[in-house]
């Protein structure tokens, strides 16, 4: 099995704060434990999470050290493969982007879908139900 990791679950696992901590760090421990096999992020995936932990938290130690675990820095095992969103990605991506404009996935969930087919990717690990029905969603607080 290989799943693609999902900025929600991220943020919420580094962000004790967030409502949805408690699962998002479970779901996680299942992950670096391997039960759901090889984990990966893209490229997008980390800005928007890095991004996103800079901004909630207003500070940048809290996003340099989840973009440090994201990359396997150390003192960080690597979990992760960080995938590139390629030209050729990109462009699978608009195509899914436009044929799925009733589920209102943002461009980067389109990436992940366009990554998931070019890399035979099983599951997205995602809080995220917009990937229903286009690909299939481990949900965290199921795992």
């Amino acid at each position: 099995m290989t799943v693609i990791v999902d900025t929600g679950v991220l943020y919420a696992d580094h962000d004790e704060d967030a409502t949805r901590h408690e699962s998002a760090s479970e779901a996680l421990e299942a992950v670096y434990d391997g039960e759901l096999g090889q984990p990966y992020v893209s490229d997008y995936i980390y800005d928007e999470a890095v991004t996103l932990t800079l901004a909630r938290s207003g500070s940048f130690p809290p996003a340099r050290r989840l973009g440090e675990r994201l990359r396997g820095v150390d003192p960080y095992p690597r979990a992760y493969e960080l995938l590139q969103v390629s030209t050729a990605v990109f462009t699978d991506a608009v195509t899914v982007f436009e044929r799925y404009d009733d589920q209102h996935l943002s461009f980067t969930d389109a990436t992940t879908v366009a990554l998931c087919e070019r890399h035979d990717i099983d599951a997205v690990l995602s809080f995220d139900d917009d990937f229903g029905g286009i690909v299939d969603r481990l949900d965290p607080e199921a795992v």
